[in-house]
């Protein structure tokens, strides 16, 4: 073999390992590309539109080259692309410039596209359309549809998987039976404090107390009048006969169930009146008692200590006698 041979061979052979490391890295999958063209006219002049999948399928998220091209006629000049909604399911890479040479009758347009499919089967390419003004006339015309084809594995990985045998169970070691006991003796001394916080929580509860029998409203009168009787001296008498009047009347709501504090003094007499259970010398003192009060409170009526003395002994003498004989 001649010199000139042997340097066509050998630069044959670094081209080929050239291209087949710069595959590794960039567009993927094993498909053939796939063309589609479709011819359109703009009156005289001819338009040849292309949509180029290289590869044709693709693995799930692997770069696909799509290129758009678009051979003019003479005088036809392409304005910007015109491309629809992708779907959810693809990935478009539209940071690539279009690139315009001249051609022998005419001129070539052309961009790319790169992109990804993420679900699997076909995946429809949004449409693409091309604006193109010839002179004065104008239209848009657009690029055959075409299909991406989304493969879960490539050939060559599926052969490699094994068939799967379910789940592995791995015997227990020995630092797992340490944790184990570990954490059963936890559980257990958690639970004996707990039970002896219980039982230390009920020795200490306290014994129900037993409850007082209510006092008896006679025993409630006569400690409201013992104590206005040791400070008579130094309260003024409207606040003696107010303490007095509240006392009585509080008195006679217990023993009779008249809802005594809430009535006038004539009120009270006519309730008191009409209960049969109510002595009538009694509440006929109780009533005067309570006049008397209320003549000190309102008309600011100030009698003598005697007289004021003489009401407070009535008063202790309604105790007990207000209930019991018949009116």
């Amino acid at each position: 073999m001649s010199h000139a041979g042997r340097t066509r061979l050998w630069g044959a052979l670094l081209l080929g390992a050239v291209c087949s490391l710069a595959g590794c890295g960039g567009i993927g999958g094993t498909a053939p590309r796939r063309v589609v063209e479709r011819d359109e006219a703009l009156g005289e002049t001819r338009i040849r539109l292309r949509s180029e999948l290289a590869p044709a399928r693709g693995t799930l998220g692997d770069r696909v080259s799509w290129r758009l091209t678009a051979s003019l006629g003479a005088g036809a000049q392409a304005g910007p692309v015109i491309v629809g909604d992708a779907p959810r399911s693809l990935e478009m890479d539209t940071t690539q410039a279009t690139v315009e040479r001249t051609a022998q009758d005419g001129s070539v347009w052309s961009r790319v596209f790169v992109v990804r499919g993420f679900d699997l089967g076909p995946i429809e390419l949004p449409r693409a359309a091309l604006p193109i003004r010839v002179a004065a006339r104008a239209d848009t015309v657009e690029f055959p549809r075409d299909t991406l084809f989304v493969d879960s594995l490539t050939p060559a990985a599926s052969g490699a998987i094994r068939p799967d045998r379910g789940p592995i169970d791995p015997p227990l070691r020995l630092v797992d039976y340490i944790v184990a006991a570990f954490l059963a003796t936890l559980v257990v001394v958690a639970i004996v404090a707990m039970i002896g916080l219980w039982i230390r929580g009920r020795s200490r509860r306290p014994l129900p107390g037993i409850e007082k029998p209510p006092e008896p409203a006679e025993a409630v009168l006569r400690r409201a009048l013992d104590a206005l009787q040791v400070e008579f001296p130094a309260i003024p008498r409207d606040v003696f006969y107010e303490r007095l009047s509240l006392a009585l009347r509080a008195y006679a709501a217990a023993v009779t169930g008249v809802p005594a504090p809430d009535l006038t003094t004539s009120e009270l007499a006519g309730e008191l009146s009409r209960t049969p259970r109510v002595a009538a010398k009694a509440r006929d003192d109780l009533i005067a008692a309570l006049r008397r009060a209320d003549l000190a409170k309102f008309a600011r009526f100030e009698d003598e200590e005697a007289e004021a003395r003489g009401i407070l002994r009535l008063a202790e003498s309604i105790a007990g006698r207000l209930v019991g004989a018949a009116a």
